[in-house]
């Protein structure tokens, strides 16, 4: 039997087995134990002396001989050498076993030496737990790397940058080479020179790439990497290859939102200006002619009015491809808004060449569109500029054929027509139009027709005032035509009296005759604003009419602000301290500032028609309705939306929060005794 002492002056084992977390022991042919020794029997929880004399078999409690430990021990005992791993209360240990021979010999029992590897055993399961976790996110997020030894020229993969290159991970030998292939040729070049360059100056290097997998699947990637290590035998590239192809195409849908109309999926006014000045640059560096076709669509409201604004979208979108096709691939069609489009012609080689692809513009519309079995027909009308004789801006371009279209549409439908050509004619008829309006006042052909501002539940709750000339031959005409030029002949000052004093005149007798006290709104321009008689000749009429400050509001525009901001503050001091209201009007097509709400004390905001036109479709216009009643309500002021011309937009308006509304789907303008009727009916 080995004795204690003999198995101690096995020199360097039992060293080991004092100085380290090991242990050393012996059995004999029957598999009792003869010794143990050891630091490491602490980590089976033993001590030298307890096993002393008893069987290999009781420790482990089997009579199985294929139990790995007693296999081991078999093996040595038929003279060869075995090892295996062996785990024990949490304790993992790496066992090693010799058979041992007497003098002659014979194999008379095993030394066993175990060495105790919990503490490599937790660290090597961490690291693996981690790269299952790097795996698995790089997985999820589709972020595959890679690693460049320079010393020795070794470049390694992450599985996940082959599952990238759709290949079957570890199927090939990774390498610079092999990733090259899946990046596009056209961005092969550029992205190694960003890698060599980092390689150089031992810096880092960021790159998006189009990206081909084996399958042919396209996509992109973005390459980000750096050099790391401190000397030359340690340095290295490593590098990260991540999908980012539906960012990619997040950046897309937005670029393609911002530049592009939502209903028909043409470049819209932004693009459309981008497109404009490039022409124009091109044309004056090149010295050639470009035009600018303005078209509008003809009896499209009949269509909006009579089938709805889904049939009328849909149409405009069936528009859309017609136009696009009556042209050429470089000219640019987009969307103004509502049924309004302008064609941008670069480098036309003559007037003439306008002309041709303006008249295949309106012969596009000689086949109707079908809409749910429905056969629907319209017309366009176009309005020509060209550039340099029309203008050399963008702006002057798109004046003269915005002029040039209402020449052509007078014309009747289907018609085109060029800004030169409409030029004298319509001097010609401002000539005529400013003599017809200088007699219009003396002669008593203006009248003044109201519009119904309504509450929430449409209720009325105020009428404004809106002046009509009743033009012999020609019928009513509306502000449009005649307003600006007053104010340019200086007829507008006397004209805003006389409607400030007819008003108040028709109110009192509305009043009278026991109709619903209501609120009088007038529009106010800048030169009545700055007329030093304007408040005597407002206070007098008040108390010749016997009506209420407080019934009377006076609308003026953001123009009217700025016009003089001293003296229309103080105006308007004067104005409230009279007890008149003051309403903003077309609230938002200005230039003023928020500055101008707090210093100006006005009552009211009144949201221009030009944010509820598109509405519910535009979702940019009803952000902005929502954002100015938010703004309103907040500084205390009411919030009118004006332009109100469908159910959809009425209920529309009202969730955003306004207050009042004003347009067609209540009533259009219309004499004193038709309101009355009107009122009269509504509170049946």
């Amino acid at each position: 039997m080995l004795n204690e002492t003999e198995f101690e002056s096995d020199g360097l084992l039992a060293l080991v087995a004092k100085e380290t977390p090991a242990a050393l022991w012996s059995v004999d042919r029957n598999l009792v134990f003869e010794s143990r020794q050891g630091v490491g029997l602490s980590g089976l929880r033993s001590t030298r002396n307890d096993a002393i004399g008893k069987s290999l078999f009781e420790f482990f409690a089997t009579t199985d001989e294929n139990h790995v430990v007693i296999a081991a021990h078999r093996r040595a005992l038929q003279g060869e050498s075995a090892t295996y791993d062996h785990e024990h209360l949490g304790h993992f240990f790496k066992c090693f076993l010799l058979p041992r021979r007497d003098a002659a010999g014979a194999v008379v029992g095993v030394r066993g030496f175990a060495l105790d590897t919990t503490t490599e055993h937790v660290m090597w399961e961490s690291l693996r737990r981690s790269e299952e976790t790097l795996a698995l996110a790089q997985s999820a997020a589709r972020l595959g790397s890679w690693t460049q030894d320079l010393a020795q020229g070794l470049v390694s993969w992450s599985e996940e940058l082959f599952v990238l290159c759709g290949l079957v991970p570890y199927s090939q030998e990774p390498s610079l080479a092999l990733l090259w292939r899946y990046i596009h040729p056209d961005d092969r070049i550029p992205l190694e020179a960003a890698i060599d360059v980092a390689r150089e100056d031992r810096g880092a290097f960021l790159m998006d790439t189009r990206f081909v997998a084996a399958d042919g699947t396209e996509r992109w990637v973005q390459h980000r990497g750096r050099y790391l290590g401190e000397t030359a035998e340690s340095a290295r590239i490593i590098g990260t290859v991540l999908d980012i192809s539906s960012r990619k195409r997040a950046e897309a849908k937005t670029e393609h939102l911002a530049n592009y109309d939502e209903l028909t999926g043409l470049p819209n006014r932004k693009l459309f200006a981008d497109r404009l000045q490039r022409s124009l640059l091109q044309a004056e560096h090149t010295g050639s002619q470009m035009a600018v076709l303005y078209l509008d669509l003809d009896r499209f409201k009949a269509i909006n009015d009579t089938l709805g604004h889904d049939v009328g979208d849909r149409f405009l979108r069936g528009v859309a491809p017609r136009l696009t096709a009556a042209v050429r691939a470089t000219d640019t069609v987009s969307r103004s808004g509502g049924d309004e489009f302008i064609i941008v012609l670069p480098e036309i080689s003559s007037i003439g060449e306008a002309a041709h692809l303006a008249e295949r513009v309106v012969a596009s519309f000689a086949q109707p569109i079908e809409i749910d079995g429905r056969e629907l027909y319209s017309s366009a009308s176009i309005g020509i500029s060209v550039y340099p004789d029309d203008g050399t801006t963008a702006e002057e371009l798109i004046r003269a054929a915005d002029a040039a279209l209402f020449r052509a549409k007078r014309s009747g439908n289907g018609s085109c027509r060029f800004y030169a050509a409409a030029t004298h004619a319509r001097h010609l008829d401002r000539l005529e139009l400013e003599n017809a309006v200088r007699g219009a006042f003396d002669r008593s052909e203006f009248l003044l027709y109201y519009q119904p501002i309504v509450d929430r539940f449409e209720r009325p709750v105020a009428f404004e005032a809106l002046l009509r000339w009743e033009r012999p031959e020609f019928g009513i005409v509306g502000p449009d035509t005649f307003i600006p030029l007053c104010e340019e002949i200086g007829l507008i000052v006397p004209l805003g009296r006389w409607v400030m004093r007819r008003a108040c005149e028709q109110l009192a007798a509305w009043l009278q005759r026991g109709l619903p006290s209501v609120r009088l709104a007038m529009n106010i321009s800048a030169r009545q604003m700055l007329d030093p008689h304007l408040v005597g000749d407002l206070r007098g009429a008040l108390a010749e009419t016997g009506i209420s400050p407080g019934t009377v509001e006076l609308e003026i525009t953001e123009s009217v602000l700025m016009a003089d901001v001293t003296g229309v503050r103080r105006v308007i001091g004067e104005l409230k301290h009279l007890g008149v209201r003051i309403s903003l009007d077309d609230f938002g097509t200005g230039y003023s500032g928020l500055s101008y709400l707090k210093n100006f004390s006005v009552d009211a905001l009144k949201i221009d028609r030009t944010f509820v036109r598109d509405l519910p479709a535009d979702r940019g216009d009803a952000a902005i309705v929502s954002s100015v009643v938010a703004l309103g309500h907040a500084m205390g002021l009411r919030v009118v939306a004006e332009g109100v011309e469908t159910a959809e937009q009425a209920g529309l308006v009202r969730r955003l929060g306004c207050d009042e509304l004003q347009g067609f789907y209540f009533s259009k303008p219309m004499t004193i005794e038709a309101l009355e009727r009107t009122v009269r009916a509504w509170a049946l």
